[in-house]
């Protein structure tokens, strides 16, 4: 935790050229303990937040907290059928919860993607073994120096008087981005 798997998925997510390029962007958080019926509901509202509009007015159709499992799986089926998504799947930690929710999304050959973030290789591997996996690493001394400077000094050459106590400061995230900029 801390080294930037959600800080980077979140930077593509956000770009410019990914939102002109995906129809339909989700982004969705399921952790250590998996609810489908959560995360179906996310991905649902997500999408209603994405398509700014109206969505063949979802709640008149049917009132997600109401809806069965399988209704919301078809929902979200029917809102990305034939659509070039982009879903961002953050923090998964299990194998058997990407088995679950892979059979959520349609596979239509439009172009979608999946981007999943997880401390777990394994987890990774098992997603797509012929996929591109970005291994993060934490970051070495010098790394982590120049990025506390870059925060706190905002471009601006580092005060002498700084020096010592900020190179401690930064020995002491152990490389990890999120700590150095927490501790700010």
């Amino acid at each position: 935790g801390g080294i930037g798997k959600t800080t980077l998925a979140n930077k593509v997510f956000n770009d410019g050229y990914v939102k002109h390029h995906f129809f339909v962007r989700v982004w969705v958080t399921v952790s250590q303990t998996y609810d489908k019926r959560a995360v179906l509901i996310q991905i649902l509202e997500s999408i209603k937040l994405d398509l700014k509009e109206a969505m063949e007015p979802i709640h008149a159709q049917l009132d997600l907290e109401e809806a069965t499992d399988y209704e919301l799986l078809e929902m979200v089926h029917k809102r990305l059928f034939r659509k070039r998504y982009l879903i961002v799947i953050d923090d998964i930690w299990h194998i058997a919860t990407w088995d679950n929710l892979k059979s959520f999304f349609p596979h239509d050959n439009t172009g979608s993607r999946i981007l999943l973030t997880t401390r777990l290789t394994e987890v990774a591997k098992h997603a797509n073994s012929d996929g591109f996996i970005h291994h993060l690493e934490c970051l070495n001394k010098i790394r982590s120096w120049e990025l506390l400077c870059q925060k706190v000094f905002h471009g601006i050459e580092c005060p002498e008087w700084s020096i010592k106590p900020g190179m401690q400061i930064a020995e002491s995230c152990h490389g990890l981005p999120l700590a150095l900029i927490v501790d700010l």
